[in-house]
């Protein structure tokens, strides 16, 4: 399916997505403590985790205590 570039493809979201090669994962040299998870960057005290989700979500979270999130839906193409 590539094309040369510049020129514009219209099609459905399940191929564009099958098109791209897939390799097998490979976790060499990734060390998760070199990674932080769940900061508040801009330290509102809602974590990244819980903004992204409520960002993307299609219907929103309710957010308890400490910016617990539960319900809310999500779009997903596959």
């Amino acid at each position: 399916m590539p094309q040369p570039s510049g020129d514009i493809v219209t099609l459905p979201v399940r191929d564009a997505l099958a098109a791209p090669p897939v390799q097998t994962e490979s976790r060499t040299g990734y060390e998760r403590s070199k990674f932080k998870h769940r900061t508040d960057a801009d330290r509102d005290g809602c974590n990244t985790r819980a903004e992204v989700l409520t960002s993307e979500a299609v219907v929103t979270p309710a957010q308890g205590p400490k910016f617990a999130l539960t319900g809310g839906s999500w779009h997903s193409p596959l």
